[in-house]
């Protein structure tokens, strides 16, 4: 295999779930935006918006209202398995803290209804550009979904409005960032048999 220092930061990167209280500094959060706006998107329309979110105030004010938005969900069928299932692990957890206690917190959101982007892939390729950019600086990073399913929920909604999160975008994905308090992880085995080479 070919290495260099793209492929070492892909390669020597982990989803880390205990964070320090020392904050990204400005100048490291800056480049790991302008990596995610260098990400590709469809037709070239970078129909998307990103939210980083430091304050402390408003990083618990978005924990508390994610806590008690999934507390608060009807036992039916109008929510999807997958929420229902999240509501269940974070139910009994008084430590709740959907981000990990992460100190910056980054809101990918894009058009609800698009005509011709695919604003899902688009997020999702501008969330990894974040976290091989954060690794190769020295950040640590953890790809945070519980928001994907939330958007319309009002608690939420309103929090995004106040950010100024356009109403026709919905959340596509979310980066947690910060620097790693837990022992260094080490990489799961790679499963075999999912690389095809047709030549």
């Amino acid at each position: 295999m070919i290495e260099n220092e793209t492929i070492k930061s892909i390669l020597s990167r982990r989803s880390i779930k205990i964070y320090k209280e020392d904050q990204v500094p400005e100048e490291a959060l800056l480049t790991i935006l302008e990596a995610a706006k260098f990400a590709p998107s469809g037709m070239g329309l970078q129909e998307w918006h990103f939210t980083a979110v430091q304050s402390k105030d408003a990083l618990a004010a978005l924990n508390e209202a994610a806590k008690h938005t999934l507390l608060s969900l009807p036992d039916d069928d109008t929510v999807s398995g997958p929420l229902k299932n999240q509501a269940k692990h974070f139910k009994n957890k008084p430590d709740f803290n959907f981000f990990y206690g992460a100190p910056t917190l980054v809101i990918v959101t894009s058009a609800k209804d698009p005509a011709v982007s695919s604003p899902a892939s688009d997020c999702a390729a501008a969330l990894e550009n974040m976290f091989i950019a954060a690794q190769s600086l020295g950040v640590s990073s953890c790809w945070i979904n519980l928001l994907t399913r939330m958007s319309e929920f009002p608690e939420i909604r309103k929090l995004f409005t106040k950010w100024g999160i356009p109403e026709n975008e919905r959340c596509y994905g979310c980066a947690a960032l910060g620097f790693n308090g837990g022992p260094e992880k080490q990489a799961a085995p790679r499963r075999e048999g999912t690389v095809i080479l047709v030549k």
